[in-house]
């Protein structure tokens, strides 16, 4: 049957449908990209399962999720969490983009933000590098916009926590010590606990670190490192301001900062 149509048929259905997604598109371009940025990631089967939508936007507050948002970008994904880096410059600002999956923030750069959150009176507050945040965005769900009304880049990450074991609740933090100090210590309204430390190795010193969990290393002051591992093996790294990486395995190592500035970083602990 379908081998009887001729050829000019076909190519006017074609115009005829081309026609009509053209239309569309022109019409409802906005909404159209906001339903397709949100149904390629609501139908995405490795996120668990979301919270409910929160009230559609204004006809002017268009949006999109947050993997779609241009001054973010999608990095790294495993099974523990998904990195997203935002970065700007002053004077610039984001879309309206929605967030709702819980995170966690860390700054790299000091700068003064104005946050447009939808159904909510304007704010303008501080950011300051080195600081780390976490927001319950599975139960609370967000759309907001944010510009950078500071002297210096918006640059920094949105951690989102994909997996965690309810035994780590039954841990307790490390403990502290002139080179790790423990920046927050909670837990989310969806029942994810996020602990993250603060690593700090001076110039010249060298520190001991055992780290006994899957971690994400996320360095704000960078330096050259020596690292001796438990069995003798040695190396040098350098580690570089806004770099970050992965660790599933034990850590157990004498670290000596050989660089020539102060190395400090974030540690975020998995179970």
């Amino acid at each position: 049957m379908f081998g009887k149509r001729s050829t000019a048929a076909i190519a006017a259905a074609s115009v005829t449908a081309g026609a009509l997604v053209g239309y569309l598109t022109a019409k409802f371009a906005p909404d159209l990209s906001q339903l397709l940025s949100e149904l390629k990631h609501s139908t995405d089967g490795k996120w668990q399962k979301r919270a409910l939508e929160p009230a559609p936007p204004s006809k002017y507050d268009k949006w999109v999720e947050v993997y779609d948002e241009p001054r973010h970008f999608v990095e790294m994904d495993n099974m523990y969490c998904r990195i997203i880096r935002f970065r700007f410059p002053p004077g610039d600002k984001t879309e309206y983009h929605r967030h709702r999956v819980d995170s966690f923030f860390v700054f790299f750069n000091s700068t003064r933000v104005r946050n447009e959150l939808q159904g909510a009176p304007l704010e303008e507050f501080g950011i300051k590098e080195g600081t780390a945040s976490g927001a319950c965005y599975c139960t609370k769900p967000i759309i907001h916009r944010i510009s950078n009304i500071g002297p210096r880049w918006m640059h920094g990450l949105d951690v989102e926590i994909k997996s965690f074991d309810s035994n780590e609740y039954k841990t307790l933090p490390l403990p502290e010590t002139k080179n790790i100090k423990l920046l927050f210590d909670s837990k989310t309204n969806g029942g994810k606990h996020i602990r993250v430390y603060s690593i700090v190795i001076k110039l010249g010193q060298t520190a001991k670190l055992s780290l006994a969990f899957p971690k994400l290393f996320m360095c704000y002051k960078g330096s050259t490192l020596r690292v001796t591992l438990d069995n003798g093996d040695a190396h040098e790294e350098r580690r570089h301001m806004g770099s970050y990486w992965w660790d599933s395995l034990d850590f157990k190592a004498k670290v000596e900062n050989i660089g020539t500035t102060d190395y400090e970083c974030m540690v975020a602990e998995w179970h």
